[in-house]
């Protein structure tokens, strides 16, 4: 009895000083002075000031990138300049909680990444319909968004696109658990982000330094952990079966990349998706990790712009 009572109180003092072992990265705060010194372009929307970048000939079909969660706008860098040669007006940005975004203190579901690009396209006066290319959230996000605006969509790329919640069940049921997801994300969620990289990646040695330095500057702001549990707690990471089941009703053009090695969407989940839409054209990169845009950005730039302008 006397060695279980030592047991729990150590472990009670192991939880309470964890905090201030494992320190906060989130040191700065995000506004007009800190954007200001950044630079970059910037838009206020409903729910915050929003991070994006325009680019390519003002004529072009706009191609719309959705980044996912291993990286903000910027895991966009090797694929724009291929889009944009090949005619394509290009508009990427960071989501809300991401990259220089503001952190709102709402609820981070599916609706709201919608109403985020809804507004920002009213707000940037794109009326006709877009290409939209997502990747990993980035994915769900898009397959969402088409299935509630069809008429908004023309074309639709899903690059290592989360379908539903099996794979992670285990510890979105942690995160959802009252008290003991805000410890663990004030605890431990600094160096789940500092480490993600690496899973995302299929050659750990291939990680570029620029990519490092600028994942990791959008960890400083303050909001980032806050906004990252809501995610997890919310509907954006529910089973989005019957949103693809949808665009596949639409006739909507789907093409579906996904890199074999792919540590953190499987190959079950791929065929899910392939399940769900039929009629989708499908590229599978040998050998890629999750973030095979990047990663292996000759091969897929290839098949994107040849799916984009077929």
């Amino acid at each position: 009895m006397k060695k279980l009572s030592f047991t729990v109180l150590a472990l009670a003092v192991i939880l309470t000083g964890l905090p201030f072992l494992t320190g906060d990265l989130e040191k700065k705060d995000l506004n007009d002075e800190t954007r200001k010194e950044l630079g970059k372009d910037y838009i206020r929307l409903g729910d915050g000031v929003v991070h994006y970048e325009i680019s390519g000939p003002e004529e072009g079909d706009v191609v719309v990138l959705i980044h996912g969660n291993a990286a903000p706008l910027f895991s966009w860098d090797n694929n724009t300049i291929p889009l944009r040669e090949a005619g394509f007006r290009i508009l990427r940005y960071d989501l809300y909680g991401f990259g220089y975004s503001d952190r709102p203190t709402v609820t981070y579901s599916r609706e709201l990444y919608e109403r985020q690009l809804l507004e920002l396209l009213e707000q940037l006066n794109i009326d006709g319909p877009v290409n939209l290319v997502g990747t990993s959230q980035g994915g769900s996000i898009a397959v969402h968004f088409t299935a509630m605006h069809p008429e908004k969509v023309k074309k639709l790329a899903i690059l290592s696109p989360f379908i539903n919640v099996l794979p992670m069940k285990t510890m979105i049921a942690i995160a959802r658990t009252p008290g003991v997801g805000e410890y663990l994300s004030h605890v431990l969620l600094d160096r789940i982000n500092i480490n993600y990289p690496n899973k995302v990646f299929e050659d750990e040695g291939s990680l570029p330094d620029e990519y490092t330095r600028m994942y990791m500057k959008q960890l400083t702001y303050r909001g980032f952990k806050r906004a990252r549990l809501s995610n997890l707690r919310s509907d954006a990471f529910a089973d989005f079966t019957q949103q693809y089941e949808t665009v596949e009703k639409t006739n909507i053009p789907v093409l579906l990349n996904w890199g074999s090695a792919d540590q953190v969407i499987m190959a079950d989940s791929i065929e899910n998706i392939k399940n769900a839409i039929p009629s989708i054209k499908y590229n599978e990169v040998e050998g890629g990790g999750h973030l095979v845009h990047y990663e292996n950005s000759g091969q897929v730039n290839d098949v994107l712009v040849r799916f984009l302008t077929e």
